[in-house]
C-alpha cells in the first residue's frame, strides 16, 4: 500500500501573506519478473476496468498523472482498477500465477519512487474502493483502501462521527494506516493502525482472509505498520467515535520579528503536557520558499474537544492546551491565520500540497529536549544556507511533531502494533525533512542534500544520546530503514507473518516497491558528523 506517506505536508506555495495549503503456489518462493504480458488477461477478465497506453490511452494517462509527486508517474503496462474485493483477489491470482511484478496504490500519496506504482508491471489501483459506511450502531466505521480522507471525513462528519485517520485531505487510507498513521486524535485514541478492529486482506494466493484480534491475530498485529509486506488490505473496519465540530486551523508568524527560541520551548512544554491535554494537536512548522528568498513559519493547531460555548476563534485560543501558544504569550499573534471552529473536512481540506512538483519526505525521531531542538535549528539553518542559492528547489520545509508515550499508551491498549515505540524512554518529537522540486534532472541532487541533513542530525542526536530508533515510515525516503527501526522483535512479528501468510513471497518478490522485509534492519547509518 501506498507509505503517504504523510500523513500529511503542510509547505506550500507561499507568496506574501498567501498560503495555497492548498497467489503463488504456496511450496516455493518466487522468483522475480518483468516485462510482465498479463495486461491481455486482465482485460479479458475485466474489460471495463483495465487500460493501458494503447488501449483507453485517455484514463490511463488520467491515472499516470494523478499521482501527488511528478517522479511517481512512472508508466505501468496497464492499470487495473478493481471495484470489489472478489476483484482483488482474481487479479493477485492472475499476476501471482505468472510471476508479474505489480504494485498497489490507494491514494496515490507515497514518495518512495515505485511505492505505490511501477514502470514495468501492473499497477493495481484501488482508488474505485472508496465506500465509507457507518454501522447501524454507529460503533464501526467501514472504509475502503482507495478512499481518500477528505471524502470519509465528508461521510462522517454528516453523521456527527469520525475516526482517526490523515491530517490532509488528498491522502489514501490505505497507505497512511499500514504506515502507522499520525493524526489529530492520537493523543485520545493512539495512531490510526491502532483503531482498525478488523482488517479484510487478499493474500498471495487470491484468498481473502479477516484478521482481527480473535481470527488470524498475528496477521492483524503485523499489518499495523507493516506497509505492503502482508496482503492487500480490501477494507478497514474503524472504531468510531462522536466528534463535532473541531477549533484549528493555521498561524502564520512574522519573520522579522518570531523567536524560534520560544516556538520550541512552547512545543517542548506542549509535548510534555499531552497526556494531561488529550485534545490538542500540534505541528510547528518552517519553510523556506525559493521565490521569496524568506522563511515562513507557521504553526497548526488543532483542538478536538467540545467547541460548544468556549467563543474559539482567530484571537480566542482554547486553555490551557495553547496557552504557551495564545496572543497573549511571548509568542505573540500571528500575522495571518486560517484558525476557526470547522469540522473535520474542512480543517484537513486546507492541508494539501501543490501539485506538479517531485517532492522528498525524510524523517528521523529524537527526544523532546530544548536543547536538542535548538541545536538541531541551529545545523537546519547552516544547511540551508549552503544550498538556498542554489536552483534546483522550489521549497525546503521542515516539520516538528510531538510524539508523546502516551500515543504509545492508546497503541497497547488496542492491542499493540509493530512500530517498537513502546521501547523509547520519553517523549519525543518527530522530525520532517520536506523539499519540493521541479525537474528530474535533480532528483539526485536531492537525494544528496537529504542524506547529508538527515546525516548530520542523526549524527549530532545520537552523539548526545537523544536520537530514538523510530523512523515514520509514511516520511522515510529510499536511504532510511523504517521497518528496521522498529527493533528485532517487531521485525520478526512482520518476517513470521509473511512466512505464514505469503509462503510464495508474493509481497517480497513481485511487489518491489516500498520498504521490504530483505533490507529492514541491514541499512547503514547516514554518513554525518555532528
Amino acid at each position: 500500500m501506498m507509505r503517504s506517506r504523510i500523513c500529511m505536508t503542510a509547505f506550500a506555495a507561499i507568496s506574501s501573506s498567501i498560503i495555497g495549503l492548498a497467489g503463488a503456489a504456496a511450496d516455493g518462493a518466487l522468483t522475480s519478473a518483468s516485462n510482465c504480458s498479463q495486461c491481455a488477461s486482465l482485460e479479458s477478465a475485466f474489460p471495463a476496468k483495465t487500460f493501458s497506453s494503447t488501449d483507453q490511452p485517455q484514463l490511463y494517462q488520467q491515472d499516470v498523472a494523478s499521482y501527488f509527486s511528478v517522479q511517481d508517474r512512472l508508466h505501468p503496462t496497464c492499470f487495473v482498477t478493481p471495484t470489489s474485493t472478489n476483484d482483488v483477489s482474481k487479479i493477485v491470482g492472475i499476476l501471482s500465477k505468472a510471476s508479474c511484478q505489480f504494485a498497489i496504490r490507494s491514494g496515490g500519496h507515497g514518495l518512495p519512487i515505485g511505492a505505490s506504482n511501477i514502470a514495468d508491471g501492473v499497477t493495481i489501483d484501488l482508488s474505485r474502493m472508496n465506500d465509507v459506511t457507518l454501522s447501524a450502531d454507529k460503533k464501526t466505521a467501514a472504509v475502503g483502501p482507495g478512499a481518500k480522507w477528505i471524502h470519509v471525513y465528508n461521510v462522517l462528519d454528516a453523521q456527527g462521527y469520525a475516526i482517526p485517520g490523515g491530517r490532509a485531505g488528498n491522502v489514501g487510507v490505505g497507505g497512511l494506516t499500514t504506515g502507522g498513521g499520525n493524526s489529530f486524535f492520537a493523543a485520545r485514541y493512539g495512531f490510526a493502525c491502532d483503531n482498525v478492529k478488523n482488517f479484510e486482506v487478499v493474500l498471495g494466493n487470491g484468498t481473502v482472509v479477516q484478521a482481527n484480534n480473535k481470527t488470524n491475530p498475528d496477521l492483524f498485529i503485523a499489518l499495523r505498520g507493516s506497509s505492503n509486506n502482508l496482503g492487500i488490505v480490501t477494507r478497514f473496519d474503524f472504531v468510531a467515535f462522536k466528534q463535532g465540530d473541531l477549533w484549528g486551523g493555521l498561524a502564520i508568524y512574522d519573520n522579522t520579528t518570531v523567536k524560534p527560541q520560544q516556538h520550541l520551548k512552547a512545543l517542548v512544554d506542549f509535548t510534555n503536557n499531552v497526556a494531561k491535554h488529550p485534545f490538542g494537536s500540534l505541528i510547528v512548522l518552517w519553510s523556506y520558499m525559493k521565490s521569496t528568498d524568506s522563511v515562513t513559519f507557521l504553526n497548526l493547531y488543532e483542538y478536538t474537544g467540545n467547541v460548544t460555548g468556549l467563543g474559539l476563534g482567530p484571537t480566542k485560543f482554547p486553555s490551557p492546551e495553547f496557552d504557551d501558544f495564545a496572543p497573549s504569550s511571548p509568542i505573540g499573534p500571528p500575522v495571518v491565520n486560517t484558525l476557526r471552529v470547522a469540522n473535520l473536512s474542512s480543517l484537513t481540506g486546507e492541508l494539501n500540497s501543490p501539485p506538479e512538483l517531485s517532492n522528498l519526505y525524510a524523517s528521523i525521531t529524537f527526544s523532546n529536549n530544548l536543547t536538542v531542538l535548538s541545536h538541531v535549528a541551529k545545523i537546519l539553518n547552516d544547511e540551508l544556507n549552503k544550498f538556498k542559492s542554489q536552483d534546483f528547489f522550489v521549497y525546503a520545509g521542515v516539520q516538528f511533531q510531538p510524539l508523546p508515550r502516551v500515543f504509545t499508551q492508546h497503541s497497547l491498549e488496542r492491542g499493540g502494533n509493530v512500530l517498537g515505540l513502546d521501547r523509547e524512554p520519553d517523549n519525543s518529537i518527530i522530525f520532517l525533512l520536506d523539499i519540493a522540486w521541479n525537474g528530474a534532472q535533480y532528483d539526485e541532487k536531492i537525494r544528496q542534500v537529504a542524506d547529508e541533513v538527515i546525516g548530520k542530525l542523526q549524527a549530532y542526536a545520537r552523539s548526545v544520546g537523544a536520537l530514538r530508533d523510530f523512523q515514520y515510515l509514511n516520511y522515510a525516503f529510499q536511504d532510511l530503514d523504517p521497518l528496521g527501526s522498529y527493533g528485532p522483535a517487531n521485525i520478526q512479528k512482520i518476517k513470521a507473518a509473511a512466512a505464514k501468510y505469503d509462503p510464495g513471497q508474493v509481497f517480497q518478490k513481485l511487489v518491489p516497491g516500498g520498504f521490504k522485509l530483505a533490507d529492514a534492519g541491514k541499512k547503514a547509518p547516514l554518513p554525518g558528523k555532528p
